[in-house]
């Protein structure tokens, strides 16, 4: 890790220790801290793969992640094949 990655750990661990990881997460959201598109990214490729494991088709739970997370289907698009970087696993 950076000295900016363990910067961060040590300022989150001192000041959010007793709070849950939703309480962490909303926190660095609100001050900023965290890439919200990036997030969002994260989000639309996450429900598409849990759906797909559920035995859906992506083109099909593809349309939905756009009607689910008021974008478009080209969006939703990009972010299963293009944005390659933002994976949570």
């Amino acid at each position: 890790m950076t000295t900016y990655e363990n910067q961060l750990m040590q300022l989150i661990e001192d000041r959010c220790g007793n709070f849950s990881p939703k309480e962490v997460a909303e926190k660095l959201i609100r001050i900023g801290v965290v890439d919200f598109s990036r997030c969002k990214i994260l989000a639309v490729r996450e429900y598409v793969q849990e759906q797909m494991k559920k035995g859906k088709l992506k083109v099909d739970v593809m349309w939905e992640a756009a009607e689910r997370f008021a974008c478009s289907y080209e969006y939703v698009r990009k972010c299963v094949y293009y944005y390659r970087d933002v994976n949570w696993r």
